[in-house]
């Protein structure tokens, strides 16, 4: 074995990443898995590029929004209906934030401590989007400047970070804010230092590990929680969960001539709901190209009030169908906003090739041309949407 003493911290970075991916690739792999290491090793170039564009690319003297938990990164379970930008923050520093909230359904600012990932009271950008344009410019500090009397956010202390949400369930027909932030008392940018950059990649591959093995324990705590093909709620309001929403998630896990049949009663003042589909690493399914979420925009409700939805691996014709997108098992999540009141769910393993059949009379049933043509409204309206 070669000797780590001497060798720089790029390479002592890149031998300890290619080590949490192989170890990561063995977790899925036990997990029944069996892809030979390829959805832990794309995750972990997903977790690169979130690390480049969040710890590297910027500091909290030089913010910038940028994308975050997103499309692209593989990390987290992202809702498929929100666009997530963050920016680091330094609690000392006095920040201006301007720019055009949009018309997204929900743009939210929310502070966050790190590592913890503990969170702060979301700010609702549309209180302060005035004029025809929804424009917004407001001092982002720890205490009201002496007397100023315009728009302001206070910085909590221990801040590390702020994220920028915009939730739309009309993909591609709603605009997403348009936000610059810039600091008071900023300099000039100069070039990193060699200290900060071995500083960064001396904890590059625990970070990354870290941030996906947590994906799978969480699926693993469900399994081992009993909470295979049916649903719990979770309790998110300490990491980020948005006031009156309400998490529900369970393993889906079925045969191959299996299906899920869930049934939900969405509360009456629910005013955004999203299902999704994530695989054994809690990261969503990819939701462009494929059938595997459903929002308030896209599902539908049956006469008596109920939604249901059949997740399976091949199309039963249904209206709301999530596509497993290969997989035999991974993570249901619910995501609804905006009531006080839980959904009241139930689910349970159907044969697939009758899964229509347990429908209600009516039904209408979907063609295969009527799906590609949904297909194909998803693909145009995520790419309609600003990502960065």
């Amino acid at each position: 074995m070669a000797d780590e003493s001497n060798s720089s911290a790029w390479a002592r970075c890149m031998a300890e990443l290619a080590q949490s991916g192989d170890r990561l690739a063995d977790m899925m792999q036990q997990r029944g898995e069996n892809d030979r290491g390829t959805d832990a090793y794309v995750a972990m170039l997903g977790v690169l590029m979130d690390t480049y564009l969040n710890r590297i690319s910027v500091d909290a003297r030089h913010p910038v929004f940028v994308p975050c938990t997103g499309y692209y990164q593989r990390l987290g379970t992202p809702n498929p209906d929100t666009i997530y930008r963050r920016a680091p923050i330094d609690e000392a520093g006095t920040y201006r934030l301007t720019g055009e909230r949009g018309t997204a359904a929900e743009v939210t600012l929310m502070a966050f401590q790190e590592p913890s990932m503990k969170s702060f009271a979301p700010f609702d950008l549309t209180p302060v989007s005035r004029g025809p344009d929804a424009m917004f410019d407001l001092i982002y500090c720890a205490a009201r400047p002496q007397g100023y009397t315009g728009d302001w956010l206070p910085l909590e202390p221990g801040t590390a970070s702020l994220w920028l949400r915009a939730v739309s369930d009309r993909w591609g027909e709603e605009s997403e804010p348009r936000i610059a932030i810039t600091r008071f008392d900023g300099s000039s940018r100069q070039r990193m230092t060699p200290e900060r950059l071995e500083q960064t990649l001396a904890s590059l591959a625990a970070r990354a590990e870290r941030t996906l093995e947590y994906g799978i324990r969480h699926a693993d705590e469900l399994a081992e929680g009993g909470f295979i093909n049916r649903l719990k709620e979770i309790d998110y309001s300490q990491a980020g969960g948005m006031p009156l929403q309400s998490y529900h998630e369970g393993l889906f896990q079925l045969g191959a001539e299996e299906a899920l049949l869930v049934e939900a009663r969405m509360p009456e003042d629910c005013r955004l709901f999203s299902w999704a589909l994530t695989d054994r690493m809690f990261i969503t399914l990819d939701w462009t190209n494929a059938h595997c979420s459903l929002n308030r925009a896209q599902a539908a409700i049956d006469a008596d009030g109920v939604l249901r939805l059949i997740v399976a691996a091949r199309d039963p014709g249904s209206p709301n169908w999530l596509e497993t997108c290969g997989y035999s098992s991974g993570v249901l999540q619910c995501r609804s906003s905006g009531s006080a009141k839980a959904p009241q769910i139930a689910a349970r393993v159907i044969p697939m090739a009758s899964a229509f059949d347990h429908l209600p009379a009516g039904t209408r049933r979907i063609t295969p041309k009527e799906r590609q043509e949904q297909l194909r409204q998803r693909q145009t309206g995520m790419q309609m949407r600003h990502l960065w």
